[in-house]
């Protein structure tokens, strides 16, 4: 019989916690926000009396409060614990997407998904620091792992229930922003509120929310820690230069069609997803942790330019998979490390801060490669500017990533004291 420890590595009996299990189905909830509605943003537009150019606000509105809103409810949770922050941020989340099977107003609706947005930033954050409570070393980066394999299931799940739910009624997808609630429910009557030592907060229980907003931007100063929170920002811009330009390369450079453009981001998905729940094997596989960084890197770095590169289906395919595989274990090692480097009375800001540099990836690669992109097709054809755009980019990922791999995980990760700043 196959084992946890086998499939997981050595910490693979985590998956029996129920802390751990209760904090992977309350994750399943956040990728609802972005993979469930955009199957069917097409279908809103006449209902909702809006244009093909303006329903995608339906999917910024969403992100927009994640990236202002993320590092103040990480500061809540330190302050005022993980649960009742997740319980209102699932409520929020839940309540606010039920709402919009009601609207048939576009300005409603958009403004019922930024609040459906500001519930979102009151889960994902609190999720990870809740995880970096419970475990550490290995332990953490196989559950950060699991909670990467359990988002990316959840983003496979909800989008065929959205499109046969498209079929009967248009507003009839928005009916499943009803899980939600029970799972708020599950959370407040069985999850334990994560413990956080109080050593380092000089016998306080908690300190105060202003003092946590105060202080926490300059533990960002701290190299090793702003080179693991870069990190999250390199590995996000190259997923978004992935998803952005990759369908392009694949129906402009070799003629292929958009269904066999959707066949590799959905290999890149499989590969995310299994290479994500080794993360713990990974991380207590290495003793100095310079080297799965520094591979990952020329891994998902290579994987980009092999796409932008590539001749065949097949190759690109081989990217794709490359992608995947970095993608999946380096968000989550890079996560352990925010976590391993924070005390832990700022640990939900600070992970917040790793988030909205995320976020600030997938903004800004399209537009620093678009304009990339521009200046170069001013150059040369269309097709060649657009490879070559994706394969410098994923050269400089290669090398700013070892870099900072190499300020991060130079030595043995230590905690910043409380009393250095």
């Amino acid at each position: 019989m196959i084992s946890l420890k086998n499939l997981l590595g050595s910490e693979g009996n985590i998956l029996s916690d129920r802390s751990l299990q209760l904090l992977l189905l309350a994750n399943m909830v956040y990728p609802m926000g972005t993979t469930m509605i955009s199957p069917v943003l097409e279908s809103l537009i006449l209902p909702l009396s809006t244009t093909p150019a303006a329903v995608g606000l339906l999917v910024t509105a969403f992100f927009a409060p994640l990236m202002i809103l993320s590092p103040i409810a990480g500061g809540l949770t330190d302050a005022y614990g993980r649960k009742p922050i997740l319980v209102v941020g699932l409520l929020t989340f839940g309540i606010s997407g039920l709402l919009m099977t009601l609207s048939t107003s576009f300005l409603l609706t958009l403004s019922l998904r930024f609040l459906q947005g500001v519930g979102g930033a009151c889960i994902l954050p609190v999720i990870v620091a809740s995880i970096g409570d419970l475990y550490t070393g290995s332990a953490s980066a196989t559950a950060q792992g699991l909670r990467s394999t359990s988002h990316g299931l959840s983003g496979a799940l909800f989008p065929i229930f959205s499109g046969f739910l498209v079929l009967i009624a248009w507003n009839y997808p928005f009916l499943l922003y009803a899980v939600p609630l029970p799972i708020a429910l599950i959370i407040y009557l069985f999850l334990e509120e994560p413990s956080t030592p109080v050593s380092e907060v000089q016998s306080q229980d908690r300190i105060s929310f202003r003092t946590i907003m105060q202080k926490a931007p300059s533990l960002l100063l701290y190299p090793r820690l702003s080179a693991a929170v870069l990190g999250m920002f390199i590995t996000s811009f190259i997923f978004t230069a992935y998803v952005t330009y990759s369908s392009l390369i694949i129906v402009l450079g070799i003629g292929g069609s958009a269904g066999q453009a959707g066949i590799l981001v959905s290999l890149f998905s499989g590969a995310s997803a299994i290479a994500a729940s080794q993360s713990g094997r990974v991380y207590s596989y290495f003793s100095n942790l310079t080297y799965p960084f520094s591979i990952l890197s020329v891994v998902i770095g290579g994987g980009l330019m092999l796409v932008a590169l590539s001749q065949s289906l097949m190759h690109m395919a081989v990217g794709a998979f490359c992608i995947g595989v970095g993608f999946g274990l380096l968000f989550s090692l890079w996560r352990v490390l925010i976590i391993e480097f924070t005390p832990e009375a700022f640990r939900g800001v600070i992970i917040s801060f790793g988030e909205t540099a995320k976020g600030a990836g997938a903004t800004l690669a399209p537009v620093i490669m678009g304009i990339v992109f521009i200046v170069l097709q001013s150059h040369y054809e269309l097709v060649f500017a657009l490879r070559l755009t994706n394969a410098l980019f994923g050269f400089l990922a290669i090398i700013v990533s070892i870099y900072l791999s190499f300020i991060a995980v130079s030595q043995t990760p230590e905690r910043i004291s409380m009393a250095d700043f």
